[in-house]
């Protein structure tokens, strides 16, 4: 059994602090960065360091995962929302810090290639969710669409895409440029919001990617 298994997150990181083998503590989810807490939100403690018994079961009200520093530093692609807007309760040599920071935005080099792969992703969904007769194979479509375009949109300012149930709160916190009316234009009509896109992707660099689809572009806005 875990010997962190009946601790609150109190006590949890007072031994952390004075054990040496914690390199590092912070929390994700919800408690990580103050969004859609209540009352019964657990806490999703992460721990850096060799210093496994620390992990618990999934579910208690105090969740722990270890992983070794090396793990840390090599932090797995699909969680890295939880590093944004992130600060660690315990850093002993700074490394945390410096990881979470680095990990919870995109490089130059992430954006510049992240971008408009992500925009051809979302007209080539788009394209075929279009095309589509109603049913599952156009909604699966235009789910995937609106995926990519949100990839997209987050990397033109290097940022990592958020969480599906943080969007809103991200984009009440932390808006994207230009988008104020984001979340009404995902739900709206698909040629509108295609031309938002186009206008807002050509003015920062991508127009190729636009002009690659012709000559269905003009189709995407819905001019024919």
């Amino acid at each position: 059994m875990s010997s962190a298994r009946n601790l609150t997150y109190e006590e949890l990181v007072e031994r952390a602090r004075a054990d040496d083998r914690v390199v590092g503590l912070f929390l994700g989810g919800s408690r990580g960065k103050n969004a859609n807490v209540r009352p019964d939100s657990d806490y999703d403690v992460r721990i850096v360091g060799d210093a496994a018994e620390y992990d618990t079961d999934r579910g208690l009200r105090v969740e722990v995962s270890v992983m070794p520093l090396e793990r840390f530093r090599d932090y797995p692609e699909w969680d890295r929302y939880t590093l944004t807007h992130t600060d660690p309760m315990i850093d002993r040599t700074g490394e945390i810090q410096r990881v979470i920071e680095e990990k919870g935005r995109l490089s130059e080099d992430e954006r510049t290639s992240i971008a408009p792969f992500a925009l051809d992703a979302y007209m080539n969904s788009l394209y075929r969710a279009l095309k589509r007769p109603a049913g599952i194979g156009r909604r699966l479509h235009q789910a995937e669409s609106i995926g990519n375009l949100l990839t997209c949109l987050f990397a033109l300012e290097g940022r990592v895409r958020p969480f599906h149930d943080y969007l809103e709160w991200e984009l009440g916190n932390y808006p994207l440029e230009g988008w104020n009316d984001l979340h009404g234009l995902l739900e709206g009509d698909a040629h509108v919001l295609f031309r938002r896109v186009e206008v807002h992707v050509r003015e920062r660099g991508l127009g190729a990617v636009v002009a690659s689809w012709e000559p269905d572009a003009p189709f995407l806005r819905g001019e024919r």
